[in-house]
Parts: C-alpha cells; sequence; structure tokens
C-alpha cells in the first residue's frame, strides 16, 4: 500500500492503518530504534509508541513523506526513552556519536532549531552524496562508523576522517551564518 493510502486511513481513524504502517515501516523503524536504544525489548514499545503518535497526530497533521515522518517520531521517543534510562545503562555510541557534534553545533537553548536545520540541510546539500549519507547515517541513524565503512567499503579511519573534516566544514558555515560557537 502507497504511503498516500496509509495516510489516507489514519485520517478516516481506520485502526488497518496501524498494521500497513507495520508491514511496510515497521522494521525500518526498529532499525533507528534499536541504533538509539541498543535494547530489543525498548526498541518495540519505542516503535510501539510511534504508532500511537501517529495515530494521535494524523490528523491534524499530513505528512508529505510517511517515512521520514515515521523516522522522525521514532527517533525522537528513543532519543526519550534513551535519556530515561541512561543513568542505569548508557549507550556509549549514542553519548560518542551526540559528543561528536558538540563542538560544531551550538547549544540547543542558543539558537532556533527550525532555522539550524535549513542551514544544516543547506549545508549537507554542497557535500558529496557519499559524505551526505555518511554524515545522516552517523548523526541522525547513529550508525557505527565500522558499520558504515564496511558498507561503503572504506576503512574506519577514512569514515573517521570524513566525518571530521565535515564537523570542522560544518563549524565553519555555521560561523559563516553566524551560528557560531
Amino acid at each position: 500500500m502507497d504511503d498516500k493510502n496509509i495516510v489516507s486511513l489514519y485520517v478516516a481513524r481506520d485502526q488497518n492503518a496501524i498494521a500497513e504502517s507495520d508491514k511496510k515501516y515497521g522494521a525500518f523503524c526498529h532499525s533507528i530504534s534499536m541504533n538509539i536504544v541498543n535494547n530489543r525489548q525498548d526498541a518495540e514499545e519505542c516503535v510501539n509508541d510511534t504508532w500511537l503518535g501517529a495515530w494521535n497526530s494524523i490528523p491534524p497533521h499530513l505528512p508529505a513523506s510517511l517515512r521520514t515522518y515515521l523516522a522522525k517520531l521514532t527517533r525522537r521517543i528513543s532519543i526519550n526513552k534513551w535519556k530515561a534510562s541512561r543513568r542505569a545503562k548508557r549507550n556509549p555510541d549514542l553519548i560518542i556519536a551526540f559528543s561528536e557534534l558538540e563542538d560544531c553545533i551550538p547549544a540547543p537553548e542558543d539558537t532556533d532549531e527550525v532555522v539550524l536545520c535549513e542551514l544544516i540541510d543547506r549545508f549537507l546539500s554542497t557535500e558529496d552524496t557519499t559524505d551526505r549519507l555518511l554524515f545522516i547515517g552517523r548523526y541522525w541513524y547513529n550508525r557505527a562508523v565500522g558499520d558504515m565503512a564496511a558498507y561503503y567499503g572504506l576503512t574506519t579511519n577514512a569514515v573517521s576522517g570524513r566525518l571530521k573534516r565535515m564537523r570542522q566544514r560544518l563549524h565553519k558555515f555555521l560561523e559563516k551564518e553566524g551560528y557560531g560557537l
């Protein structure tokens, strides 16, 4: 079933919307959540909360891209789950990924998130495809550097170096746009 039909099911308050969402995007959302919470049960809970979040927010919100909308819900729910449980059990990969960006992205209270997202989108549009995919894979999907290196046929050092140079370019780009640290 295509995304427009699934969104129509949500709008019509048809419970098949959840089943169709799960059938089409369940594995995708589970992968996003697992990369963040690193626990199968917590990931399942986050994905179930994603379906509830979609049910409660469609309508009034009508997403242009259901895949992106569900990914965003899953990611936000999973990060909140991770934050709630981080005192008891830490996910060092997530801490490392977030700390890598600390030197180039201003603190949330100092920025307009929408403007910052638009600037990052503009920056990424200037990067080559592989670098853009590495950046998104690392900082949006929280993929491990080693996994991305294997997937793209690169060494882990090459991926780490590319990400470091991208963070430096992003930092300069944001400073030029008035978002310096």
